[in-house]
């Protein structure tokens, strides 16, 4: 059998002598028994069988007494180049062989008996080449209808800028409507941008052409040295990047136009966090004097009703009144504060967190003596940081640790880090009087405060104060709570080098 994608099935013996159509006949059925073999011996039956065109392969002698086998052969290549065609003659000269093989003859088999055998082999292998021929064609067909398909031009050249071949995408992308138009437009347009093709073997470029219909497109060319034959050629790539650098000068322009309301927005927070800044002096500057003053005169009355009859509820009042006055002039102190916190320089140094933590321990050594406060403080990295607004961050957090486990017998406070994703996460936990958490979104806002003053004192700012500390860190901080079940807030700070 014959080992190819369709099997051989009828095979035409062209031959006006009958018995070396038997003799051929019989080789054949002796090798191929399932092939119909159909003998031709005059010129009437040659023209019926080629005008069904149902035969696979034609065995032709040179000699016929209505025309040679080289006529018979220029036929059948003329209906089907890929035909296999053998003459098998010994009628015939080796200049007839060559015609022959030049017209695109198969195969030259002699009739004799020493050469009859070659018969069945010739018939194999041209069958089996014809197959390989066809399935070659159809893979091409097929590749070259799926480059045409793409929106991608492909294309081979010479090296001294001669184009040789090239698909539909390259016609489209550069507007080209014939194979003279593209041969003189790769000269003018491509082989003359001068690229330095000796030191790569392959390159790449973004090229602005101006097609012959007068539009202009931006290409990329991605061209490879190969070697074809015996010859050294460029094959290339071309994709139409027109709408890409569009896209580009699109987004060069937007963003030119982003950094220009950036700059301006800028100036216009610097304005008004100057604006602030002022007014907050300006109030704090105008209140303290009535405060303090409220304050001078309430102490001056509370000396003046002792000379005299006081009850018990009088002096309340007269200390209610000094605490409101006291509790105002902090309130005033931490807003200018936290106005500042946005306008003021951050000294960026190395900071010891676990000395920065024990100092501000310190600060409320008289509170811990006269409470048994269980403290869990595991070692702390070192960061980088303003030391100064991170010790007010610690301060606060751990002031509101104290101050809402006072309620509890057994007040527990731990402090730690862990490593995040290219930070170092600080966090502070209690066992105190916790939270809502339905009131979380008040928690770092100005006055936002989660429980009543009578309950807690403070001015509802420090967390605030806290959040804006730990942005100017390109930071943030955040927080979890339940009733009567503690809080624990987390801060984190960039994992920089610390040297």
């Amino acid at each position: 059998m014959i080992d190819s994608d369709r099997a051989l099935q009828r095979i035409l013996i062209i031959d006006d002598n009958p018995d070396d159509r038997l003799l051929a006949r019989h080789e054949l059925n002796r090798e191929y028994p399932q092939v119909q073999v159909i003998e031709i011996g005059d010129l009437d039956s040659l023209n019926r069988e080629i005008e069904t065109g149902n035969f696979d392969l034609v065995i032709t002698d040179y000699e016929l007494k209505w025309t040679n086998g080289i006529e018979v052969l220029q036929s059948m290549k003329t209906r089907d180049r890929l035909l296999p065609v053998i003459m098998f003659t010994n009628s015939g000269s080796q200049e007839v062989a060559v015609e022959a093989m030049k017209t695109g003859l198969d195969d030259y088999v002699l009739k004799s008996p020493k050469y009859r055998i070659r018969l069945t082999q010739a018939v194999r292998l041209s069958w089996e080449n014809s197959q390989m021929r066809r399935r070659e064609i159809e893979l091409e067909m097929r590749l070259q209808c799926l480059l045409d398909r793409l929106e991608v031009g492909v294309f081979r050249a010479t090296l001294d800028g001669q184009l040789l071949e090239f698909n539909n995408g390259f016609m489209r992308i550069l507007k080209l409507n014939s194979l003279e138009q593209a041969e003189t437009f790769y000269q003018e347009q491509f082989a003359s941008h001068p690229v330095d093709r000796t030191s790569e073997k392959q390159w790449k470029r973004e090229v602005q052409i101006q097609c012959p219909d007068g539009t202009t497109v931006w290409v990329e060319i991605s061209e490879t040295l190969t070697k074809f034959t015996s010859a050294t050629v460029i094959d290339g790539l071309l994709t139409d990047i027109t709408e890409k650098k569009q896209a580009q000068s699109e987004i060069e322009q937007m963003n030119q136009t982003l950094e220009r309301r950036v700059s301006e927005r800028t100036a216009q927070l610097q304005a008004s966090n100057s604006e602030l800044e002022m007014f907050a002096e300006s109030i704090s500057h105008d209140l303290r004097s009535p405060i303090r003053q409220i304050g001078n005169f309430v102490g001056f009355f509370e000396q003046h009703l002792r000379a005299t009859a006081i009850d018990d509820t009088s002096v309340q009042y007269l200390q209610r009144i000094a605490h409101l006055s006291e509790q105002a002039n902090r309130i005033i102190e931490e807003l200018l504060e936290y106005s500042k916190l946005g306008s003021s320089e951050l000294r960026v140094e190395r900071v010891d967190m676990n000395s920065l933590v024990q100092e501000v321990r310190r600060m409320f050594s008289e509170e811990q003596a006269q409470r048994k406060i269980v403290w869990e403080i595991e070692p702390l990295p070192q960061v980088r940081g303003d030391r100064i607004l991170l010790r007010q961050v610690w301060q606060n957090l751990i002031d509101n640790a104290l101050k809402y486990t006072r309620p509890h017998q057994h007040p527990e406070i731990a402090i730690g880090s862990k490593s995040g994703k290219g930070e170092t996460i600080f966090f502070i936990r209690d066992n105190g009087v916790g939270f809502n958490m339905q009131g979380y979104n008040h928690l770092f806002q100005l006055f936002g405060r989660l429980h009543a003053s009578e309950e807690f004192e403070g001015t509802g700012i420090g967390l605030a104060n806290v959040k804006r500390i730990l942005a100017r860190h390109n930071s943030r901080i955040w927080a979890e709570g339940f009733i009567e079940r503690g809080a624990t807030f987390y801060f984190s700070l960039p994992e920089n080098k610390v040297e």
